[in-house]
């Protein structure tokens, strides 16, 4: 049986939709897998940073689907095994029924784990249930000079967890716009929510990941915003729009729903020249 603690931010929470109720429902599995590895010790030695960090700890407004972590030190003999039992024990105990799966990953410093609960929270309109899966991803070799902090979080009791920083995760997104082979609508919705609040890039961070991944690697780039500001302007004119915005439709809602569908190329180059001109 589900705990009455999520049964009750089901209720208090989601909208009247299954969509929407599904939706609260995977991020309830999120926060408890987090609170399971902070439990567990995790944060010693790992930093949770990507979309659903800054979701969860920032109020970032849009869905996130997985978990994304790295290292605080490089460690290519880390393995999930360690904590496998821990998120199971703490997912039975909240009523959940997940398994855990190991994930191949072609990147060989990543290593992933898939987190599948088959909990029933309702029937979709096509009359099918739904599984909550969630990729668990780790850098075991993460690029150096990631500022860390503590946040506190409430679900499923309070807890602390070690994030990125703001600066940090904003100029791992610049790394993910630059050198992604394909384009993320996702990233580029972070790109503006970070420019919106006057957020600045690490720059150090920004170069040694440019210098150990993409078409720079290995190459000693000299970095700066000016760099910045034209390699970005560069990937604005080479992205295919209407494929961007299709990519992140399906994770925004409301007035961030409505601002998708009037962007242009123009607006991202007006907010990148606004933020790096003058620096």
């Amino acid at each position: 049986m589900i705990h009455p603690m999520i049964m009750d931010r089901l209720e208090k929470d989601a909208g009247h939709s299954f969509e929407e109720r599904r939706k609260l429902f995977r991020e309830i599995v999120q926060e408890v897998a987090i609170y399971s590895l902070s439990a567990a010790g995790f944060f010693e030695k790992a930093v949770f940073h990507g979309g659903t960090e800054l979701r969860i700890v920032h109020s970032l407004p849009r869905f996130s689907e997985d978990l994304d972590f790295l290292l605080r030190r490089p460690d290519p003999g880390f393995s999930w095994k360690e904590y496998r039992e821990r998120l199971l024990d703490t997912f039975h105990r909240f009523g959940l029924n997940p398994a855990i799966r190991e994930r191949p990953s072609g990147k060989g410093a990543i290593k992933a784990i898939m987190l599948v609960d088959t909990t029933r929270i309702g029937v979709s309109p096509s009359g099918t249930e739904g599984y909550t899966r969630i990729r668990l991803e780790i850098d075991t070799d993460p690029p150096p000079g990631t500022g860390v902090s503590s946040a506190f979080l409430d679900f499923p009791i309070p807890h602390e967890v070690v994030v990125s920083d703001l600066s940090s995760s904003f100029a791992l997104k610049c790394h993910a716009l630059l050198c992604r082979s394909w384009m993320k609508g996702r990233d580029w919705f972070d790109l503006l929510w970070f420019l919106a609040r006057g957020v600045r890039p690490g720059m150090i961070l920004l170069a040694s990941s440019l210098d150990q991944t993409g078409p720079w690697a290995g190459k000693g780039l000299k970095t700066s915003e000016s760099w910045l500001l034209e390699a970005l302007a560069q990937r604005v004119h080479e992205m295919d729009l209407e494929r961007v915005k299709g990519d992140i439709l399906p994770f925004v809602s409301g007035e961030e729903r409505s601002s998708v569908e009037s962007w242009s190329r123009e607006m991202f180059l007006h907010y990148i020249r606004r933020a790096f001109a003058s620096r």
